[in-house]
């Protein structure tokens, strides 16, 4: 009897500590769910701005206009006086997009986009009097939106990091150094995104191979519903124009149809990438495709990002001097918007005549002293783009920067060897050095 009585004594001892530890248990989910604070909607912009404030200046504040959304944590603006003003987020650090992409980058990016592309106004803040840059000539910004007229302003910086698309950083920081560490600390206890989530959309696997006219006939037909969209991809193709701002053009032949394929590129570690900086140059390069919004074309980038052999920067060198397909292009031929194939592909525009020229003037931008060529071939006409020309023998016009001046095809009569590319829905070329200019 003693036996059944001690027995039942140590069931419900059990029973009264299972009860015990299940309500801990609720009340440590409560109290959980209670240190869930929205940071964002409690951070309030506290100083006043105006139409005589100004970023650059001892406020430090100023409301300003988009210029162009470039990926989750940088942005350009214009300030009132139309001046770009190239910008980073201070306190975050999202995930890349634009050389390379990473897990969340695009996501963050398209979060940043979204938001300074539908709000009602942007004001941009420094740490504390006139604005400072970091290396790369970026201004340091806390940037505020408002969705509508009367709502509370919103801190951009903060919210990518409560909700999970950046990591935080205060080193430095003066303000909301405090919020932006508690918001990153409640981030990774949910184990938000870049905190321990998946990414649905990067791609984990290896890199597809196939060949560039699978890749670029896809993209056109299908765009964003292509299986190579935001996928990882490895061909083979010859370097046939680059830039110093990283942009690459690769061209490759059909062998069955003749045609010539092309896709652009981008790095930011344009000048030290190896083969690639070398036109004519055979390679087999990897690459994630990827959305150029500003150019509204489909681009490769992260181009080291998977090791394809022990040769320099992980790009195979298959040839040097290849010889490439340069076929001479005709007005009509430029102008058909049917023809997609031709995107991207290095052309020849014979004894273009120029009738007026433009020089980009606007301050901040990186295409200031780019000139825009428009002249005739055969009554019809065509337009030619420069990148910024620079001087490298001292034989052209040249300002004291050294950048070629639009006074030297001003008249003229040339021949322009260039990339095909598009511009507002019409097709271009893109001239990448006066070493592709004949003057007659």
């Amino acid at each position: 009897m003693n036996m059944v009585i001690k027995n039942k004594s140590k069931i419900l001892v059990l029973f009264i500590i299972i009860l015990s530890l299940l309500f801990i248990s609720s009340c440590d989910e409560k109290e959980k769910e209670e240190e869930i604070i929205d940071y964002v909607a409690t951070t309030k912009l506290e100083q006043s701005f105006s139409s005589s404030t100004s970023f650059l200046g001892a406020d430090g504040i100023e409301e300003v206009t988009l210029y162009q959304a470039v990926d989750g944590d940088t942005i350009h603006v214009l300030d009132k006086t139309g001046t770009i003003l190239k910008l980073r987020f201070l306190g975050v650090d999202t995930p890349e997009s634009t050389s390379r992409v990473e897990p969340w980058g695009m996501a963050a990016s398209k979060f940043t986009k979204n938001i300074v592309k539908t709000c009602n106004k942007i004001v941009i803040q420094s740490e504390g009097g006139p604005a400072t840059t970091d290396n790369y000539g970026r201004y340091l910004t806390w940037v505020w939106y408002q969705t509508e007229e009367g709502a509370d302003f919103r801190l951009l910086n903060l919210e990518l990091v409560q909700n999970g698309y950046s990591f935080g950083k205060s080193d430095g920081l003066v303000r909301y150094k405090d919020v932006i560490i508690d918001a990153a600390a409640l981030a990774r206890n949910q184990g938000l995104k870049v905190f321990g989530e998946t990414d649905p959309d990067y791609c984990y696997n290896e890199a597809i191979e196939l060949s560039l006219k699978e890749l670029r006939t896809n993209l056109d037909e299908f765009g964003n519903e292509s299986e190579y969209y935001n996928k990882k991809v490895i061909f083979e193709a010859t370097v046939v124009g680059l830039d110093r701002n990283g942009t690459y053009y690769f061209n490759d032949t059909d062998l069955e149809t003749g045609i010539v394929y092309g896709i652009q590129a981008y790095s930011n570690q344009a000048g030290t990438t190896g083969y690639l900086d070398e036109i004519g140059n055979r390679v087999k390069i990897s690459g994630t495709v990827v959305y150029y919004e500003t150019g509204g074309v489909y681009q490769l980038t992260s181009l080291v990002d998977r090791v394809i052999s022990s040769n320099k920067n992980n790009i195979k060198l298959i040839q040097k001097n290849y010889e490439y397909d340069l076929n001479d292009i005709t007005p009509d031929e430029l102008a058909d918007k049917t023809d997609n194939n031709k995107l991207f592909t290095i052309v020849k525009i014979n004894n273009l005549v120029v009738k007026s020229t433009y020089t980009t003037k606007t301050e901040g931008s990186s295409s200031k002293g780019a000139i825009t060529i428009t002249g005739l071939v055969d009554n019809k006409t065509v337009t030619v783009r420069t990148i910024v020309l620079y001087d490298r023998e001292g034989i052209y016009l040249v300002d004291s920067n050294k950048i070629v001046l639009e006074s030297n095809f001003t008249d003229k009569t040339i021949d322009v060897v260039g990339i095909v590319e598009l511009y507002e829905d019409n097709y271009q070329i893109k001239l990448l050095s006066m070493d592709n200019v004949t003057f007659h």
